[in-house]
């Protein structure tokens, strides 16, 4: 689970401080983020290192220091809703995307650049030099690239994989499907008996807002480790629609708490 305090920060404007205007006093995050364990310091320093690298925007609201989201910050927790709170529906067809670039040598520091934010976005290697992903991924693929001033160096073709014989899917080599479907099941392990419990019994809105936050850490990597791999190429037992499932009812059983205790919180510590 990540627990980094950065992306503690992301996750506290995204889940909560976008609904409410965006800006959030430095207090109110550092009594916030106090409840899952984050001190002042590491909040003032992340919030910090964020605003240097554009994410946040310093703003004084009442007299009260805080941060609003920039731009930027807003573009890329937008983007990261369609990829973690999406559909869900995994894509029907075989359709794949592979992409080629090629840098200068006197640019070369740009291939790693390109490889990881494929990388972040789920794509794997692929032959000859190549990476490649499901085709759904071609639009968050480009607005990531053009977003580091890196689209001019890449190229995207879209097809079918066609095997010969019993050649197995290139997907199979690609992913690590095996790592991917243990992480599925360690997030069930960890997350379902929590939603279960509050079926029976409802906790406070305290322990609603450190479950929320606690939830969206433990499922964030996961559908970018799975970029929406097909049912054809998965194997038997796999868990992607299980656990998003979990995610899902976990997300709508603890937001309405976890919300009051956000408000709470900030109005306390506006009048402290």
């Amino acid at each position: 689970m990540t627990k980094s305090p950065r992306d503690r920060i992301l996750d506290t404007y995204g889940l909560f401080a976008r609904d409410y205007g965006g800006w959030v006093a430095v207090g109110g995050l550092i009594a916030l983020l106090r409840e899952v364990d984050v001190d002042a310091q590491a909040v003032r320093s992340a919030a910090s290192r964020m605003k240097r690298s554009g994410l946040l925007v310093p703003e004084r609201v009442d007299g009260k220091a805080g941060y609003a989201l920039s731009a930027d910050g807003r573009e890329i927790l937008e983007a990261g809703d369609r990829r973690i709170f999406g559909n869900g529906v995994r894509p029907s067809d075989d359709r794949w995307l592979l992409v080629l670039f090629s840098i200068p040598e006197p640019e070369r520091s740009k291939r790693y650049l390109i490889r990881s934010q494929l990388a972040r976005l789920g794509f794997a290697p692929g032959p000859a030099a190549s990476w490649i992903a499901p085709a759904s991924l071609l639009g968050e693929a480009r607005t990531m690239l053009k977003r580091s001033e890196l689209e001019g160096y890449v190229s995207f073709f879209e097809g079918d994989f066609r095997p010969d014989s019993d050649e197995p899917h290139i997907a199979t080599s690609a992913w690590d499907l095996d790592l991917i479907n243990k992480l599925y099941s360690e997030y069930l392990t960890a997350q379902r008996p929590i939603s279960d419990a509050w079926v029976a019994e409802p906790g406070s809105d305290r322990d609603a807002f450190v479950a929320h936050m606690n939830n969206i850490s433990a499922w964030r990597s996961l559908p970018y480790a799975d970029p929406g791999l097909p049912p054809s190429v998965t194997p038997d037992g796999w868990l992607a629609d299980e656990a998003r499932d979990v995610f899902t009812k976990l997300h709508r059983q603890l937001r309405p708490g976890a919300h009051r205790f956000y408000l709470a919180t900030l109005d306390a510590t506006t009048r402290g």
